[in-house]
């Protein structure tokens, strides 16, 4: 546990405890979270494409501790050592000796590191594995009834890794109560399970159908997604684009827990359902029971993301593919053996590498209104000390959710960004312009595009419109290379 709070304190601070900046989607939930410490309710005020845990996580952790950059890489920690400890639990229930230790640390290493991105894909994940751990201690009532209370939390942090994760867990409890004799016990079982899941997600759920009502929660909830959500991001075919290019052997160095990762997730569980199968009759029952529950949570977390399967997804339901892919490599043959001192070996190699190359790298520290933060990119660094230069906390600001995190700036309620494809809605683009028209925001981020780059969902034209007519392109900041420049426009200062 010391190691892991070494590893995870340096990829989220420096030496000197400044922490360093947070820029990703998990950007998003922590801005909603501020709006919800103000008193917007979700739903109602703001659009949320997915279930509340992970915004209301954010907003009481701000209400305990405040918005402070510190927190949010504090959050990023916490959750680490608590997936680890999760994940090396549930390890020490189907590995032996030093073998039990190897599960996490492939996670920490190979696995968060590449994908460190706090949002509901992860939250979701470790509740799952929550719900397995508990069911493996023992199948009594008590427990299988706090396995469906984490089964719930699955589903309040993302509805469709919640949903296939319960669905999982109802075949393994079916099949492992299954004998004519345990039929009672299999009834009480079910139901110990179902009401307890039932229990928390209608009482979350109610009181936000309640606020904003029915047809907007399940709009939100259910139909967004099927009808708006596009591009190769939300479809099978980016599988795979996110795979470094190797040109070096630096990259090839880099380029491993890509490899790891891809090879593990999901192929990993059809070996292990195959060895259980040829040794049904020589495993220990209390040993099968529990691998066939990890293979079927397991593989509904695949399932939760197969329709959009880039690396971070896969990241992101990975830890039971990792625990199957040790367990397959617990063999006592020479094969085995070797494959164990290769984990064991790049594990150690790259956690010496990833926390030496992040305390001597290039970074920049800047004061902001949220506390002092670091930057290890210098593009982004530029960006953010322009913007902090130029800029007072609580002014009118719009289309950078991060850059309005950590200045403290004011952005509409309803919608934090507009884009180029159907994610962003009619009606939230006129709710855009009536909140700047009035509040005259000073500057706006826009990406360098053209109407090339709009697919036929796109309702951003009005957007770009609006702004070319009352702003001014001041500043251009490249990021990466491949990402589009951003550029900064300024009310014209003609306009009353």
């Amino acid at each position: 546990m010391f190691g892991a709070l070494v590893f995870l304190y340096l990829r989220g601070f420096l030496l000197s405890g400044v922490p360093l900046v947070a820029v990703g989607d998990e950007d998003l939930f922590l801005a909603r979270a501020v709006h919800m410490m103000h008193g917007s309710v979700m739903y109602r005020d703001f659009f949320e494409l997915v279930t509340p845990g992970t915004d209301l996580f954010y907003a009481t952790i701000f209400r305990l501790f405040g918005v402070h950059a510190w927190v949010i890489q504090a959050c990023g920690v916490v959750f680490g050592l608590a997936t680890f400890y999760v994940v090396t639990s549930i390890g020490a229930k189907i590995l032996r000796g030093p073998l039990v230790l190897l599960p996490g640390a492939l996670f920490l290493v190979f696995d968060l590191s590449g994908a460190h991105d706090l949002t509901h894909h992860w939250f979701s994940t470790l509740a799952a594995l929550v719900a397995v751990n508990v069911l493996m201690g023992g199948e009594g009532l008590v427990r299988v009834a706090w396995a469906g209370v984490f089964c719930a939390l699955a589903i309040l942090l993302t509805q469709t890794q919640g949903a296939l994760v319960f669905i999982a867990m109802l075949l393994y409890l079916v099949w492992s109560t299954r004998s004519a004799d345990e039929a009672n016990t299999t009834q009480a079982r079910l139901a110990a399970f179902v009401l307890s899941y039932a229990a928390v997600v209608a009482g979350v759920l109610g009181y936000y159908v309640g606020k904003a009502g029915f047809h907007l929660v399940f709009f939100d909830l259910v139909e967004f997604a099927p009808r708006f959500l596009s591009g190769d991001v939300n479809s099978p075919r980016t599988y795979l684009h996110q795979f470094p290019w190797i040109g070096s052997p630096g990259d090839a160095f880099r380029a491993i827990p890509y490899v790891f990762i891809y090879a593990v997730v999901p192929y990993v569980y059809f070996a292990g359902l195959y060895r259980l199968w040829r040794t049904r009759t020589e495993a220990p029952q209390g040993l099968r029971r529990h691998l066939m529950l990890l293979h079927l949570v397991g593989l509904a977390l695949f399932l939760s993301i197969a329709s959009g399967p880039r690396f971070f997804r896969l990241c992101t339901v990975a830890p039971p593919a990792i625990l199957v892919c040790v367990w397959l490599c617990s063999g006592v043959t020479r094969a085995m053996k070797m494959i164990r001192g290769v984990l064991y070996t790049s594990v150690a190699v790259f956690a010496v590498v990833l926390s030496l190359h992040r305390v001597t790298q290039w970074h920049g520290v800047l004061d902001l209104p949220i506390g002092r933060t670091a930057f290890v990119d210098r593009l982004q660094f530029n960006e953010f000390r322009w913007l902090v230069e130029h800029t007072q906390p609580h002014e009118p600001f719009f289309n950078k959710t991060a850059l309005s995190l950590y200045l403290a700036l004011d952005t509409p309620v309803e919608v934090e960004f507009i884009n180029e494809d159907g994610f962003t809605r009619p009606e939230q683009v006129r709710d855009v312009l009536a909140w700047l028209e009035e509040h005259r925001a000073r500057f706006i981020v826009m990406h360098a595009k053209d109407g090339r780059d709009r697919t036929a969902l796109s309702s951003s034209a009005p957007f770009r419109r609006y702004v070319q007519e009352n702003y001014r392109l001041i500043q251009v900041f490249p990021l990466a290379e491949d990402e589009t420049p951003e550029e900064i426009w300024e009310l014209n200062a003609r306009r009353p």
